[in-house]
């Protein structure tokens, strides 16, 4: 019997076999290519409404406890991560989360200033601020004055 030869190496290239090629690349870097070619997100009025219901409900349980309403806190409140929240929130609003939630205290807080005799320290813990010095200094930069001379301008 004849000794058989192996085949030449190229009569493999002519064969008319598929050619099957695995590129691998690691999730990291999939992930980071699809990123660059992701549109930005719109938003629509249903988002900011979904927003401003969730932060209400968080700020009455901050105002219910007499707590300090946190960026963090609010996170955990609805099970999202803090900067996935500030990120989204900056992009329905215009605003950060931090400045976000603080208006919306503010807004409380002018409200019990003008229709309760509570003393600024009951104020500042009913509005969710964690000091009375955080509210004074917060009142006073978004309205220009303090809140006692506030309340009684408005008179």
């Amino acid at each position: 019997m004849a000794p058989t030869t192996a085949p030449s190496p190229r009569a493999d290239t002519h064969s008319h076999r598929p050619v099957l090629r695995v590129v691998v690349t690691s999730p990291r870097s999939a992930m980071t290519t699809n990123r660059k070619h992701r549109k930005p997100r719109t938003f629509t009025h249903a988002h900011r409404q979904r927003l401003d219901r969730a932060v209400t409900h968080y700020l009455d349980e901050c105002y219910k406890k007499k707590t300090a309403a946190r960026v963090s806190e609010f996170a955990a409140f609805l099970k999202r991560n803090p900067e996935y929240l500030t990120r989204t929130t900056a992009s329905i609003t215009g605003v950060t989360l931090r400045l976000y939630l603080r208006r919306k205290q503010l807004e409380e807080a002018e409200r019990l200033i003008l229709t309760t005799p509570l003393p600024m320290h009951e104020i500042a813990l009913h509005a969710g601020f964690g000091t009375t010095s955080t509210f004074y200094r917060c009142f006073k930069d978004a309205y220009g004055m303090p809140p006692g001379a506030f309340r009684e301008v408005r008179k």
